[in-house]
């Protein structure tokens, strides 16, 4: 009995640090716990291109005194819900200077986007073990 509830805690030690969970402030980002300690945002955007389909950006700030490297991709969704699959989600490199601000935006490949997150992880926390990194990794 002590050996199953140590075992639960691990599990839900391990599985809560594996993503920090889109916030009420922008709710469209999920942010890894390591790349949220080096990370400012400073906004979120998004809109249309040629017409109909979305585009969508964030605004990100180093605070880190040293480079990271950030891997990221962004996710779109149709009016369902459901990820939209193909080459527009997968998972692209970032490398930051510090103490720079840098923008990343990215139209969706379809008119049946219709909302959409933004993932934004270190290079070094694993995808594997978050429901939310589908795509190819890094």
């Amino acid at each position: 009995m002590i050996i199953r509830a140590l075992l639960l805690v691990a599990v839900l030690i391990v599985s809560g640090c594996q993503t920090k969970t889109p916030d009420i402030e922008h709710p469209h980002l999920v942010i890894g716990p390591r790349a949220s300690s080096y990370l400012q945002i400073e906004g979120v955007q998004d809109g249309t291109a040629s017409g109909d389909l979305l585009r969508a950006g964030v605004r990100l700030h180093s605070i880190s005194n040293v480079r990271q490297t950030l891997r990221f991709r962004f996710e779109w969704l149709d009016a369902s819900g459901f990820e939209l699959r193909g080459l527009a989600g997968r998972w692209e490199r970032l490398e930051l200077r510090q103490q720079v601000s840098q923008s990343l935006d990215r139209i969706a490949p379809s008119p049946k986007a219709t909302n959409y997150r933004i993932h934004l992880f270190d290079i070094n926390t694993p995808a594997n073990g978050n429901p939310h990194t589908s795509g190819s990794n890094p």
